[in-house]
């Protein structure tokens, strides 16, 4: 599916104008390999909206149209893993810069439940937080719930804990993850989140016991503002 690219230098990307951008555009570019012009790309849509409605938007849509094209065989499966690995790197890129008054924000723990292995989502929820001055510990995909809450019990600073899982066999393990999590902060106030794909299946909140669940990331954001203690 090609398109045609933007003739531009991508140190120049505040003077293209924002309507060249498109989810086909991103996902063409991350299915060629091509980091820069789509961390191009994704600075220009930040210039005129915020990096959680970016990620919300332009980069979820480009990632559906990756895994479309992938189901109905217009890609391969090297294609759609090519597309995931450029957009860690274009992540990785265009991170919001940090100052030593954001390491000492509240502690947001991040991490995929046991069996997990997406983590887009988990990279950008973190500088969505980043962003907001939360300190963050992103432990990364598949995690043990007895790793997890031991480093929940040794890290008292703790203010939240947010958990992605892609689909509904994940129930059982955010449930056993959501428990260890509440014995490690014994009587500590700590907010549970529940994200990823399996956000979108009925009843998340009461069939794991979390605290939250998060569609979008500006529900993370929201929820996270909402439960960030009151003296940080």
């Amino acid at each position: 599916m090609p398109f045609d690219l933007p003739p531009v230098d991508p140190a120049a990307f505040r003077d293209v104008p924002a309507d060249v951008l498109s989810p086909e555009l991103l996902a063409s570019l991350l299915v060629d390999g091509d980091d820069e012009l789509a961390a191009w790309t994704l600075r220009n849509a930040m210039a005129s909206s915020s990096r959680a409605e970016v990620f919300d938007g332009l980069v979820r849509d480009a990632m559906r149209m990756v895994g479309e094209n992938w189901r109905a065989g217009r890609w391969s499966i090297a294609d759609e893993h090519l597309a995931s690995r450029t957009l860690l790197a274009v992540l990785e890129q265009i991170r919001p810069a940090t100052t030593p008054a954001s390491r000492v924000g509240p502690l947001a723990v991040l991490a995929g439940v046991a069996g997990e292995h997406h983590m887009i989502g988990l990279v950008c929820l973190e500088q969505v937080l980043t962003e907001d001055g939360w300190t963050v510990a992103n432990l990364g995909s598949d995690m043990p719930d007895t790793d997890l809450a031991n480093f929940v019990a040794r890290n008292s600073s703790v203010a939240m804990v947010a958990l992605t899982a892609s689909g509904v066999e994940r129930v059982e393990a955010l449930a056993e993850a959501v428990v260890a999590i509440r014995v490690a902060g014994g009587a500590r106030p700590l907010a549970i989140l529940i994200g990823g794909g399996i956000s979108y299946e009925p009843g998340m909140k009461e069939r794991t016991g979390a605290d939250g669940v998060a569609v979008l990331l500006t529900d993370a954001q929201t929820f996270a503002a909402r439960h960030r203690p009151a003296d940080s």
